[in-house]
Formats: structure tokens, sequence, C-alpha cells
């Protein structure tokens, strides 16, 4: 499947408080629970999730239909390219791939839905970038961001793109690096129990389908 330098560029909430939250993995009611707590406002807040809303947890259908509130918005992460890659373009090995790692669920589903499922997930940018009115600038992107400066994005070519969805080699290594450009950067995919911090990059994917509590950032 043939990725895109998508990216959505948020300008600045002037009415409410923006957040930014880990892997969601079909844990709706968890988040809402969550967002609740914090005394999120769904008429002027907005909510950022780093990718990953389906499998793995019981409500899956429930975390894409998330795409369609005014006040939540998603970049891809890579369950959701192995669903599209399986299901719209045909790859049998990423089909099985995504059966095997949490996508059983759709097998339980409507196939009357699917369509309206994949539509919502090709829609989905690869990053997405949130001023505010201060001039500060955060970055979300599912995995890694394999760039010196943030304005990369836009030459990377399919091995670069694949790798803001799919690698661990910097967390892996813990690399210190900053990427210039941007203020702060977000990722999700590599777990880990508490966030961890890497030059001006965040990880906030604490494995809630392992039981752990979300991680939400207020920016």
């Amino acid at each position: 499947m043939k990725l895109q330098a998508s990216r959505l560029k948020l300008p600045p909430n002037t009415t409410g408080t923006d957040y930014v939250v880990g892997d969601i993995h079909g844990h709706v009611t968890q988040l809402l629970n969550n967002l609740e707590d914090i005394g999120f406002n769904k008429g002027c807040d907005r909510l950022i999730c780093v990718g990953d809303l389906i499998d793995r947890g019981p409500e899956s259908i429930e975390a894409i239909e998330l795409l369609d509130e005014p006040w939540f918005y998603a970049v891809m992460g890579n369950h959701e390219y192995l669903m599209l890659s399986g299901m719209r373009h045909k790859n049998s090995k990423d089909r099985m791939v995504w059966l095997k790692n949490g996508g059983e669920w759709v097998m339980h589903s409507a196939p009357s839905e699917w369509e309206s499922w994949l539509e919502k997930i090709e829609r989905l940018p690869i990053t997405i970038e949130v001023s505010t009115t201060t001039g500060t600038k955060y970055g979300v992107v599912h995995a890694d961001f394999p760039g010196v400066h943030w304005d990369d994005f836009e030459r990377f070519d399919q091995a670069q793109l694949y790798r803001c969805i799919w690698s661990r080699s910097n967390f892996n290594s813990r690399s210190e690096h900053s990427v210039r450009g941007i203020d702060y950067l977000f990722h999700g995919h590599c777990i880990s129990d508490f966030e961890l911090k890497l030059g001006n990059r965040y990880y906030i994917e604490p494995g809630v389908f392992l039981g752990n509590d979300f991680i939400i950032k207020k920016l």
C-alpha cells in the first residue's frame, strides 16, 4: 500500500484546551471515563490520538466512530495501516498479520459497515501539527519521525513514511536527538510504563490493552 505524506494542521484552539493521548486500542469507555476525570469539555476542547485506535480491546467499532466527533483527531497507526492494506488493497500478508494481532473483531461485524470504516481510516493523516496562540508548535506521529527537521516530512520517500508508522529504532536506542522545526513531538506505538522524554520527543503509550491507564497530556 502506497503512503502519502499527509499532514493535518490544526489552528490554535482559542476557546478550549487541547490534549494528546496514546494508543486507544479499542478501549473507548475507559478513554471517555478518563476524559471525564480531567474535565474534558467536548464543546470546546480537542483530543488528538497518536494512532492505533483499533484492535486488542472490545470497542474497535466505537473507536472508529470517534472519527465522526468534531472534538477528536488522530493520525494513522500501524493497526489502521494493516486494516486498510489488508481489506482495501487486498494485501493478504498484511491481512493475516492484522487478524493475528487484534483484527479478528472484524470477522464478527457486518460487512455492510466495512466500506464506511475504511473510508474514515483512509482519510487519516500520518502527521498532525497543532499551533497555540503563543506560537508553540506540537507534532503528532504514530511511531517515529525519521528526519532532522519537521519540514523534511513533505520530502519523505515510502521507506521514511513507513517508518513513521512502524519504526521503533529511535525508541529502542533511546536516542536523545531533537527534531528541529517543532517544539514538541508525541509518539505512541512503543510501550513504556511511564511517559518517556527523549530530546523534544515524548512517548505516551503505556499499553492500555495490558491493563494500564491512558497517558493524556495537556498541550
